[in-house]
């Protein structure tokens, strides 16, 4: 199997025409494209991705600006699991900050498990449950 070179890469939501301020940075396209895949399954409701759609949102990634790429480079991707806070819930969350995983999780919290505020408690409690994530 041939390792994959580091090409960074950029995806936007908005560029999927979803009214969506989201965008990612990834390392490889393929980490994009998984990455991709979990935000629009779990902010937007998308049951499955398909081949086409894999293809369309690859054909939207682009070239992030030189500082953003620096930037990313040493960025390592977390892992939030419902499970690790109590819940039995399979749900997780992944991404390269604290900032996007608590989004993520805000919603699904609201969602599934009826939470009305995501209290500072809370963001704590998620943030201290967060992993690396080893793909």
């Amino acid at each position: 199997m041939k390792k994959e070179e580091k090409s960074i890469r950029e995806f936007r939501c908005a560029s999927l025409g979803n009214n969506c301020t989201w965008k990612h940075i990834a390392q490889t396209e393929e980490l994009l494209a998984d990455v991709v895949a979990v935000h629009l399954r779990d902010v937007h409701g998308m049951k499955a991705v398909s081949q086409d759609m894999v293809g369309k949102v690859k054909n939207l990634f682009s070239n992030p600006s030189p500082v953003e790429a620096e930037a990313a480079e040493g960025l390592v991707l977390k892992e939030f699991r419902c499970q690790d806070i109590g819940h039995k819930c399979s749900w997780r969350y992944i991404a390269q900050t604290e900032e996007l995983i608590a989004d993520g999780v805000a919603l699904h919290a609201r969602e599934v498990h009826n939470v009305k505020e995501f209290t500072p408690e809370l963001m704590t409690k998620v943030k201290n449950s967060l992993h690396e994530w080893k793909g």
